[in-house]
């Protein structure tokens, strides 16, 4: 007993000191609050999405996984409350998600979310935004393996329209980490399928790879490899499954979500997690470099997202959305955070 108490004792001190350390590095930072916080759940939450309303923006949807055994996709507005019609519960961990604006659906567009039912192994798609389930129950990845858990997930939109996911397992081999399918809308049952593409993605072995972004307009891939930095790939197959380059390889925590800033200059902003609460800004230039960062109130955040907008005051000119370890989200708009963009 006395040997665990002395155990114990050392890791509150090593925790207290790492702390110590890390508040010390942000004790002359500007501390963000957040906006609006959303109401709180009672499990683990870890990714949002951000759904515009081309009609009434007001009317725009965030998009939250709660990953529990017994998770859902939680639907909140934009004052930060739950919308329980919308919400969808019993899913199995759901992990990260990510939505699709105008996806041709023979002849027809929609707007669609999709999230990784990792316990499930499968893929879950659902309508925009009334939250209609367009899967027949859920589509299985990663085949080959047996027990590959589904963790992240990112959206692309072909020359075609249509929508292609990139999935990232819970465990991997360098080389063959994500998984890139095409969704196949079939009339005859009313719902998607997967046609696979291609297996692709280095990793440095140190963490794991979770948080993947796709810039829709430029067509790239970006994901987090925990530990060692951000990996780039073209989101085109046709493009090859080479590595671009890799960067932001210097973080203090684990590299988490990452987001496409889109204003009057395109970014990329990854979250540098762990006691640090830091979001890291790269340029959009070929290089990559590191431009600058800010600080938030949000706790470890896993996941983000960003929408220019508008939106109705006080995010009219943008609105960021980070997940917080305090169980919510919150929202941040671009008049708080701007100012750390300038090159």
């Amino acid at each position: 007993m006395q040997k665990k108490n002395i155990v114990k004792k050392f890791i509150i001190l090593l925790v207290f000191l790492v702390s110590c350390n890390n508040q010390k590095k942000i004790k002359n930072q500007v501390i963000i609050e957040s906006i609006i916080q959303t109401e709180k759940v009672e499990k683990d939450i870890d990714d949002p999405a951000i759904w515009y309303n081309n009609d009434d923006p007001s009317r725009s949807l965030i998009i939250g996984t709660q990953k529990d055994i017994q998770g859902g996709l939680i639907v909140y507005n934009l004052k930060g409350e739950i919308d329980k019609s919308k919400s969808v519960y019993n899913l199995s961990r759901p992990n990260n998600v990510d939505v699709l604006n105008e996806v041709s659906v023979n002849g027809r567009l929609i707007d669609i979310a999709v999230t990784t039912e990792r316990f499930k192994n499968s893929l879950r798609i659902f309508s925009l935004p009334e939250m209609t389930e367009l899967d027949g129950g859920g589509l299985r990845v990663f085949k080959g393996d047996e027990n590959p858990e589904p963790m992240g997930v990112s959206l692309w939109k072909d020359e075609e329209g249509n929508a292609h996911a990139v999935v990232g397992k819970k465990n991997g081999v360098s080389g063959e980490y994500l998984d890139q399918y095409k969704l196949i809308y079939n009339d005859k049952i009313s719902a998607f399928e997967l046609s696979y593409l291609r297996s692709f993605g280095k990793f440095s072995g140190k963490k794991e790879i979770e948080a993947i972004t796709v810039d829709k307009e430029d067509h790239f891939i970006y994901y987090s490899d925990e530990g060692f930095g951000i990996r780039k790939y073209y989101a085109d197959p046709k493009y090859g499954s080479d590595e671009i380059l890799n960067f932001g390889n210097d973080f203090v925590g684990d590299h988490e979500g990452i987001s496409i800033i889109n204003k009057e200059k395109k970014y990329i902003l990854v979250s540098d997690q762990q006691q640090v609460n830091q979001f890291r800004i790269f340029s959009d230039e070929s290089d990559h470099l590191e431009i600058g960062s800010f600080y938030v109130n949000c706790i470890d955040s896993d996941g983000s997202e960003f929408h220019p907008g508008p939106f109705p005051e006080p995010f009219a000119d943008g609105l960021f959305v980070a997940m917080s370890d305090d169980l919510s989200f919150h929202y941040y708009s671009w008049e708080q955070i701007k100012e750390y963009f300038n090159e």
